[in-house]
């Protein structure tokens, strides 16, 4: 039987994958992945992988140039889940997708592109105006609305105020350096936490008293474990939380705590409370 930290790690480790489910559950797939990722790509068809690239560039350069936008491209009435009839309803299906992706005070900028027109939430009212005159989809296949969100991303980031470079595809691979941002930070953590454990046993071998020693040790067995486990979870929530800054918003204050929600924001939780538990007594 798991005690102690083990445990602990082992019931975070759950409850992280029963919330997984419990998304991928939900009746909307969009507000799914838009929590995590700028673009939400049908299932099927799939849009192309030149066209995933170069969207997913424009939308870091527009992050980068403070215009964070979340981009939902809805083909089909399939991609709505459980509210199909917001099928052919831009704006509505936009207004409830923005209540699905907020929180607390943090109103993401959003794009809705379905073949009959756009929806969008919190760009302004210049940007809210330009949208109407922009061209409808070719059709209804993914790669047009696809297309039609690289053109729009452009002039919605130009009527806020924020324009953003012309982008190409080669451009849209920030997912691997925010991966090796991330084990990089994950070691540091460690390295941190093993510091911090090696200046405790220097303090404790320094005491004079056996007994007080013997105390000590006995509590650091299971304290010690906690402390670990505790650094490197608030250090991975918080590094996580740069990591996608250093792609995708920035890292002023409140870039870093725009993103510092959901998984991030759990990390750093749990990561706090087990320190907190660690404490010797």
């Amino acid at each position: 039987m798991l005690r102690g930290p083990l445990r602990i790690v082992a019931l975070v480790v759950v409850a992280g994958t029963l919330a997984a489910a419990g998304a991928l559950a939900d009746g909307d797939p969009a507000s799914d992945v838009l929590l995590g990722q700028n673009v939400y790509y049908p299932y099927s068809p799939p849009v192309s992988a030149d066209l995933q690239k170069t969207l997913n560039a424009e939308t870091i350069a527009a992050s980068r140039a403070h215009f964070p936008i979340k981009v939902a491209l809805i083909p089909s009435p399939q991609d709505l889940g459980a509210i199909p009839t917001l099928f052919g309803k831009p704006q509505q299906y936009a207004s409830f997708l923005d209540q699905e992706i907020s929180f607390l005070n943090t109103k993401p900028l959003l794009l809705v592109v379905m073949p009959n027109g756009y929806g969008v939430q919190h760009l302004g009212p210049v940007a809210t105006t330009a949208v109407e005159s922009f061209i409808k989809p070719r059709s209804r296949q993914s790669d047009d609305l696809a297309r039609a969100a690289i053109v729009a991303i452009p002039k919605l980031a130009a009527a806020a105020g924020h324009p953003i470079p012309a982008v190409s595809s080669a451009s849209g691979t920030g997912g691997a350096s925010t991966l090796l941002s991330l084990i990089a930070l994950a070691f540091a953590s460690v390295a941190c936490a093993g510091a911090v454990l090696l200046v405790r046993h220097r303090r404790a071998r320094d005491l004079g008293r056996r007994f007080d020693v013997a105390v000590r040790a006995s509590s650091a067995s299971v304290s010690e474990p906690r402390l670990l486990i505790g650094l490197t979870l608030i250090a991975g929530g918080v590094g996580w939380a740069v990591a996608r800054g250093l792609n995708f918003y920035g890292l002023t204050w409140s870039d870093i705590v725009y993103d510092l929600d959901q998984p991030p924001l759990l990390l750093v939780l749990v990561g706090g409370w087990l320190f907190y538990r660690s404490r010797r007594r």
